[in-house]
């Protein structure tokens, strides 16, 4: 599965709120770059739709686990380098 567009965006966030579960199992992650998709049903896609603050909100920011590594470790990298500066 390739990224979401807004056309698919949509129908997924309409059948999770009439179904509350969505037509894959597989949600993909939102970086650009990265092509890994995150296993989510259940009680886990619930849990994270809370987390999320909304079934739209994670369907369009959802980063993998290895992206958010990646993002922290930049972070990280630029404060230390700002505080030697």
């Amino acid at each position: 599965m390739a990224k979401l567009n807004t056309e698919i965006l949509n129908s997924w966030v309409q059948m999770y709120t009439s179904k509350f579960k969505l037509p894959e199992t597989k949600v993909p992650c939102t970086t650009s770059d990265c092509q890994v998709q995150t296993t989510m049903f259940g009680t886990n896609l619930h849990t994270r739709v809370i987390k999320f603050g909304g079934i739209e909100n994670l369907l369009s920011t959802f980063e993998c686990k290895t992206c958010r590594a990646k993002s922290k470790a930049r972070d990280l990298i630029a404060k230390l380098t700002a505080a030697k500066s």
